[in-house]
């Protein structure tokens, strides 16, 4: 029976064999790549913080009339601001709410410069409203208000009066925008400091010249045309002392003058 027994007893498990003992030169090569790897984590981390990557300066570039002041602090950068977080669009929004702003746009330089390219809207001319003058830009947004013309062409649109008087809007049309297109149609010569410019419900447009002649230039279609021979008829008026009440180049081909009341039949005619 004991034999039996002993015959019974599991056999032993085999012996592992115990792992080899790392070398010396193997974990030395271990340790060199994971400080290598970390290395390299931690300076890409740094790497937008570091000096040489912050903004130093703002540039502002294409300025006429506005300071330069005034869009600096619009873009709301400082000095020391991370140059790579230099949210680009926010920057334009910000510069686009000058009223004299028509277009921006914003680069960004490796030496720290943030570069603000603007695009001013300039005066082109003025329109008259509750005493003051509205300055208005080629396209008929307001950019300000004064009391006087600033020396610019006055343009009017009969019975229409805006409701509103906001910086960096385009002034609601009533007529407006053509008047502002048929400027841009005359003769250099034409478009004088107090020149004014109407245009009527039916869309017709007569111009007053700083000395009191009126010109009635019918409308938009075809203006250019019409228009181009107004700058030598107002000299021989003038040049004659002609005491005119206006001229007339609504029809094509022909030219209508009118007397002032009292003037002589020689001093005007028709033409």
């Amino acid at each position: 029976m004991a034999a039996s027994a002993a015959h019974l007893q599991p056999a032993a498990a085999p012996a592992v064999a115990p792992a080899p003992p790392l070398s010396r030169l193997s974990a030395v090569v271990l340790l060199l790549r994971f400080g290598t790897v970390m290395a390299v984590a931690l300076g890409i981390a740094a790497f937008p913080a570091s000096s040489f990557f912050v903004v130093h300066t703002v540039r502002i570039q294409g300025l006429v009339q506005i300071r330069a002041a005034e869009i600096a602090v619009l873009t709301g950068l400082r000095p020391g601001d991370r140059l790579f977080a230099v949210p680009a669009g926010d920057v334009v929004a910000r510069v686009m709410r000058h009223p004299r702003v028509a277009r921006a746009a914003v680069s960004v330089t490796t030496s720290g410069a943030v570069v603000v390219r603007v695009v001013e809207r300039l005066p082109y001319a003025a329109f008259p409203f509750e005493g003051r003058y509205l300055i208005l830009d080629r396209t008929g947004v307001v950019i300000d208000a004064r009391p006087s013309p600033a020396g610019l062409p006055i343009v009017a649109a009969t019975g229409f009066t805006p409701e509103w008087t906001r910086p960096g809007d385009r002034l609601p049309s009533g007529g407006v925008d053509r008047a502002l297109e048929a400027l841009a149609r005359l003769p250099v010569g034409v478009r004088l400091p107090g020149t004014r410019l109407r245009v009527d419900p039916r869309g017709d447009l007569t111009l007053f010249t700083p000395d009191g002649i009126a010109v009635r230039l019918g409308p938009l279609r075809g203006l250019a045309e019409r228009a181009a021979l107004m700058g030598e008829l107002l000299d021989a008026v003038r040049a004659r002392g002609l005491a005119v009440e206006y001229l007339d180049l609504r029809f094509t081909g022909s030219v209508v003058m009118k007397p002032s009341p009292g003037a002589t039949a020689g001093e005007a005619g028709d033409r």
